[in-house]
């Protein structure tokens, strides 16, 4: 099976599951709303967000290790497969302990970062939960890796989806009878075990070589990797990471310090549809890094650099289709899911999209970055980008409220890592940085023009509820059509991926 198969293989699997699961927590999200409140909701997605920050194995570590993988599975070497696994062992397992560590010393900041009228004793009851949830989702995560980077993760996803299918209906039922947060975490807690002792069996079915590795000896003088490179990129991938982490996920603890945990409710209603679509990125990605990772150990910077176009068409197209329809629905989807209540001013809508249209249009940089092994590179770029961001948040918070806090985030993240990662990327492709810069210009606005021409065709829409939802995603969907073929239908990156699409899909 080529590459790009493989891919698709892995990007379609990913994406129904996605579509499936999507569905299932919008109903999950809408029965907690309606039955918890919105304090429960502020709760939830204050504590998802503190586990994020803390949950190192997150911090792409995962990327670095998958890296080495690549040219040994490639090879067929089941002994340095075994070696790198076994290594991965040792890490992944002083990272729970990190994690749990961490995990209990951020008990005594919850008085100060949750902002409720919720008992203090059942909040770090709720709190304990979902720290061992982190942790237990990284128990076998060093053989299930292998998976991914032998371009396997539609077998993972499927896994996933199906405890997760599982998990959201027997949360809904409980919702519907008990109406109990605590029951809703344990199950939580249940599923994501039961998943992962799933994907590790069927893991060490496909490689039954890693059953064996409490036996083997895990010396790396016997292999050609150096081990000392490694942790280099560990330690660099760790430091951009976490930096990232707290570009990305602490716009809620900062908002409820300053404004109240209940606020983080009624923003992440706003920021779940982001986050679903976020996902659906992350899948693409995900999906197409091995491939890329194979492809550039070739060696091929040309291929390389024709591929880099393709898939910057790709983020970017899917960045301004969601862009706009996101923008012509989300202040009439809001009343009528959840009710007027939880509306929120159009200011926080423009900030929510400005980011996530950034960091779609910068995922080519991040595939390519992860696997090229450009990790030392970029170690302390974030850094500079997270103490501007808090900096910028805190002022931004105080001056236009939320939306400023939201707005700092792609603020920080233009003027750092924008550049800098896409200055690092075309210096090893060999390639002048303008053309990247110019591309993202140009792709910029196309999204602006698109987003304005929908707004004016979409007010004069007059029709109300469902149905004027409904015909605002037609026309956003169409004007999008039409400025794609517009702009992108005689160029060389739109060419191939629609042949790439039309060959997979006639396979």
């Amino acid at each position: 099976m080529s590459r790009s198969n493989k891919a698709f293989k892995n990007i379609m699997t990913g994406l129904m599951n996605k579509i499936v699961l999507m569905l299932l927590a919008f109903v999950t999200r809408t029965s907690f709303i309606r039955l918890l409140g919105a304090e429960y909701i502020g709760v939830n997605s204050l504590y998802t967000n503190i586990l994020s920050v803390l949950s190192l194995a997150e911090l792409g570590i995962g990327n670095v290790l998958m890296f080495y993988l690549y040219p040994v599975l490639n090879n067929h070497d089941e002994i340095k497969i075994k070696s790198l696994v076994g290594l991965f062992r040792k890490i992944y397992a002083v990272i729970v302990l990190v994690i749990l560590v961490l995990g209990m010393l951020f008990i005594p900041l919850l008085k100060v970062i949750v902002r409720s009228d919720l008992d203090a004793y059942e909040l770090i009851i709720y709190y304990l939960l979902y720290l061992f949830n982190s942790v237990a989702s990284y128990f076998v995560i060093y053989r299930t890796m292998v998976l991914n980077a032998d371009q396997k993760s539609y077998i993972s996803n499927l896994c996933s989806a199906t405890t997760t299918i599982v998990m959201y209906l027997l949360q809904i039922i409980s919702l519907l009878i008990l109406h109990s947060f605590l029951v809703y975490l344990i199950i939580q807690v249940i599923c994501t075990i039961f998943n992962n002792f799933i994907v590790n069996t069927i893991a060490c079915r496909h490689y039954p070589y890693l059953r064996r590795l409490e036996k083997f000896n895990w010396n790396f003088k016997e292999t050609s990797f150096e081990k000392k490179e490694l942790f280099k990129n560990i330690k660099a991938t760790f430091l951009f990471k976490i930096s990232d982490t707290i570009l990305d996920q602490t716009d809620n603890i900062i908002i409820s310090i300053m404004f109240g945990t209940i606020f983080v409710g009624y923003y992440s209603n706003y920021y779940l549809l982001i986050t679903y679509l976020v996902n659906v990125g992350g899948i693409i990605a995900n999906g197409l890094v091995a491939s890329y990772g194979n492809l550039n150990i070739e060696g091929n910077k040309d291929k390389s650099f024709q591929m880099f176009k393709v898939c910057m068409h790709l983020f970017s197209s899917f960045g301004r289709i969601c862009t706009v329809t996101y923008a012509a629905v989300i202040q009439d989807f809001i009343p009528l899911w959840i009710g007027e209540q939880y509306v929120m001013d159009d200011f926080l809508v423009i900030a929510i999209l400005i980011a996530f249209y950034l960091r779609m249009a910068t995922n080519t940089v991040w595939i390519y970055r992860a696997t090229m092994g450009l990790f030392k590179e970029v170690q302390y770029i974030n850094v500079f980008s997270a103490i501007i961001n808090i900096f910028l948040s805190i002022v931004g918070g105080q001056l236009f409220g939320i939306s400023g806090v939201i707005a700092a985030t792609f603020v920080s993240r233009f003027v750092t890592s924008f550049w800098f990662e896409g200055r690092i990327v075309f210096k090893r492709l060999n390639k002048k940085v303008s053309i990247y810069f110019k591309q993202q210009g140009k792709d910029f606005f196309v999204c602006l023009l698109n987003l304005i021409t929908v707004f004016v065709f979409c007010t004069r829409i007059n029709a109300n509820g469902l149905s004027g939802i409904i015909l605002k995603i037609v026309c956003s969907v169409m004007i999008w059509i039409l400025f794609e073929l517009l702009f992108y239908r005689k160029t060389e990156s739109y060419q191939i991926l629609l042949n790439k699409l039309v060959t997979i899909y006639a396979k």
